[in-house]
């Protein structure tokens, strides 16, 4: 994934104090670790080469999101990460319930908040202060979202969401969106010790080791997690990766392995085997995999799988005391070396700070970066973690309520109140700081509800072929930037951007005067919605309603878009089904517009099997209209930026040369080819708007045209008076 990639597939990590679970009963283990890395474990039960594993797993993450070409697959970091989380909190859970015969709820969830909350919190201020600074006020409302959505663990859910949302496959990407992975941990943490408890609660009486019944739970919980996960990704990879359901049985598996690890006994051979097959496996893994794949579903099962082999050959049960091994370093003893663990110490703040740092740096730098750039990335998070780690993590880590001798009984409840009120005063910062941002772009917001003056603000007008209009100075640009992404069509809505004719009623998505008695449908995804609203302001004096049957992502043609091996039919046919609404309907007009086939291959991955193919899909549907006597117009796709118009007129200025770019030269657009080998079909070609002399500028008469890949409403509106003439309205 690069960063200016759809909203997706970034990971993080959440690690957690390395100790190893033990067994009801069994003494902690201590001693030096064997020489040949049988045993890593080491004073007070620590295993070394859980922090290595998960320095292995942030170089691979870290390497994905600054090279993502060296290591297509470096996501599968977080499903190392969540193994290793199961492993440590449900084999510490399962521990203390075995020793004690309960849970006790407030301390643990106590130590969670004082393990992750301020160093979370710390990145998200930092961050929120950060886009302020350094980046342009159009980004401050979706990243304030973000923060909030942060802060109360629940951004893997916000994340889900958004990227079933068209409206964000050509959004920037938040310099918070990482936090989704904590979020999945976090509500992880939440649920798991109540299943626990109340399995135990339901078994007590039958007198079943807590051990064994904690078992059956968790693999319980974990094979129906898996099964979803199998199924969910297949249907909806994207939104899939996100949701906690389908990553609990990582999380699981973690939590079986601490259970079971312990009572292996493998010997040195099969010990060194494991480490290193798993360590393979893993980095296989990272190579081989592709955000294109359904993940998290059964392919997940190679990192799962790696990790918790390389868990096995780290566990001193394994290969008890044995001194040395003729097969030479394993696995584990590579993963243990002092340098290697140090990296894994700083692995929860690194992963929180790496993303922003590579949002914010390659925002600024434009452009992917190279060895240097990506370099110095690397190091300033390193930097910003190490600080992190040493002034905040382990300041609260090692707070009286967490380390040390149990507190007096007097001060018990006394801490653990303090550790809750700590998380409610984190959370009030982090809102704090993300809805001061948040309100001043509300504030501009005003100004989309206001009336426009065409005189001042002539728009599309001035680029009039025949009688350009005169452009005053000295106005500001409407919309201003911060709030373009707000600037959307009538049709902007779940409903009328979803049109469905199986559940879109006949009265739905209507616009203009109710007793028109002429009436012009506009098909087509969200290209086409954006002449509904000019075209309601064009029919206003000649009484026409304007009919909204667009579905964003949804191009009007018969034929079905592929991404990758994936064929989606459910557009095709759907646009089959809308036809027949058409038909049925019999609008005096109907107009036809979409984005071009590389504005889909950028924003969704989609592809046609040839042009002819996306040209004859097009024709199979406009040509039933024309001979069933229905006026058609088609607007082929208009030049459009690859960057943002927004970021770039509020960064560099209105007229800066940046923020001008070359219409491309590119074949014509197969819905204008589909125009005209359909007789009596109109071809309306507005790209003259929009350009002169192949430079297309920002910002024409005073209006922002672009608001990403869509014309910016305001903009859309000034194209009025030229469409109604193309159309003699």
């Amino acid at each position: 994934m690069t960063l200016f990639e759809n909203r997706k597939r970034t990971v993080t990590s959440l690690p957690s104090a390395a100790v190893l679970p033990q067994p009801q009963g069994s003494p902690e283990r201590t001693g030096p670790a064997s020489p040949a890395g049988g045993s890593s474990a080491g004073r007070n039960g620590r295993r070394p080469d859980i922090q290595g594993l998960r320095t292995l797993a942030v170089g691979m993450v870290i390497i994905y999101h600054v090279w993502p070409g060296i290591l297509p697959g470096g996501f599968v970091g977080v499903d190392v990460f969540f193994v290793i989380s199961g492993f440590l909190i449900v084999g510490s859970l399962v521990q203390e319930l075995a020793r004690t015969g309960r849970i006790r709820l407030s301390i643990f969830y106590a130590k969670r908040i004082r393990r992750l909350l301020p160093a979370a919190t710390t990145v998200l201020l930092a961050t929120m202060l950060g886009a302020v600074v350094l980046l342009p006020q159009n980004r401050w409302q979706s990243i304030s979202l973000d923060v909030i959505m942060s802060a109360l663990q629940v951004q893997n859910w916000n994340q889900a969401f958004s990227v079933d949302s068209y409206a964000a496959a050509t959004a920037l990407v938040s310099p918070v969106q990482h936090f989704w992975s904590l979020a999945v941990e976090e509500q992880f943490y939440l649920i798991i010790p109540v299943i626990l408890l109340a399995g135990v609660a339901v078994t007590v009486k039958r007198r079943l080791r807590i051990e064994t019944v904690s078992l059956w739970i968790l693999a319980t919980v974990s094979v129906a997690s898996f099964v979803h996960s199998v199924a969910f990704s297949s249907a909806q990879h994207d939104m899939a990766y996100f949701a906690t359901t389908t990553r609990i049985w990582e999380l699981g598996a973690g939590g079986i392995g601490a259970l079971l690890i312990p009572k292996l006994r493998l010997g040195p051979v099969r010990t060194w085997l494991s480490g290193w097959i798993g360590l393979g496996v893993i980095v296989f893994s990272a190579m081989a995999l592709s955000v294109a794949m359904d993940f998290p579903g059964s392919i997940a099962l190679l990192p799962v799988a790696g990790t918790l082999l390389l868990l096995t050959a780290g566990s001193p049960a394994a290969w008890p005391g044995t001194p040395g091994s003729p097969l030479g370093y394993s696995a584990s003893r590579v993963l243990s070396l002092r340098p290697v663990t140090y990296i894994g110490d700083l692995s929860y703040s690194l992963y929180l700070w790496h993303w922003p740092v590579v949002v914010f740096y390659v925002f600024h730098l434009g452009r992917a970066p190279g060895v240097f750039q990506g370099t110095a990335m690397v190091a300033i998070s390193l930097a910003l973690a190490a600080a992190s780690y040493h002034l905040v993590e382990q300041k609260f880590r090692h707070a009286p309520a967490v380390q040390g001798p149990p507190p007096r009984p007097g001060r018990r409840g006394l801490l653990r109140r303090n550790a809750f009120v700590l998380a409610a005063g984190l959370l009030v910062a982090s809102t704090v700081a993300a809805a001061v941002p948040w309100g001043v772009v509300e504030a501009k917001s005003q100004q989309l509800n206001g009336a426009l003056d065409l005189r001042d603000y002539p728009g599309a007008t001035a680029f009039d072929p025949v009688r350009p209009a005169a452009v005053p100075d000295g106005m500001p640009v409407r919309p201003d930037p911060a709030v373009a992404m707000k600037d959307v069509p009538l049709t902007w809505t779940e409903t009328c951007g979803k049109f469905n004719p199986a559940v879109t009623g006949a009265d739905q998505c209507v616009f203009g005067a109710p007793d028109a008695t002429q009436t012009v449908v506009v098909v087509g995804d969200s290209h086409a919605a954006q002449y509904v609203d000019q075209l309601v302001i064009a029919g206003a004096a000649g009484g026409w309603k304007v009919q909204a049957m667009v579905r964003n992502g949804c191009p009007f043609t018969a034929a079905p878009a592929m991404n990758g091996t994936t064929v989606h039919r459910s557009c095709s046919e759907q646009n089959k089904a809308t036809l027949q609404r058409i038909l049925q309907l019999r609008p005096r007009l109907v107009v036809v517009s979409g984005m071009a086939p590389a504005g889909y291959r950028e924003a969704l991955n989609w592809t046609w099997g040839s042009p002819e193919e996306l040209v004859n899909g097009y024709v199979q549907l406009l040509k039933p209209l024309r001979e069933a006597g229905i006026r058609v117009a088609v607007v082929p796709d208009t030049p459009y930026p690859d960057f943002s118009a927004p970021d770039c007129v509020q960064v560099n200025g209105r007229d800066a040369p940046e923020c001008r770019f070359t219409a491309s030269d590119a074949a014509a657009d197969p819905l204008q080819l589909a125009g005209a080998l359909v007789p009596g079909v109109e071809v309306l070609d507005m790209s003259a708007y929009f350009c002169r002399q192949g430079t297309c500028p920002a910002v024409i008469g005073n209006v922002l045209v672009y608001r990403d890949n869509h014309m910016t409403n305001t903009f859309a509106k000034t194209l009025a008076p030229a469409l109604a003439r193309q159309l003699s309205f």
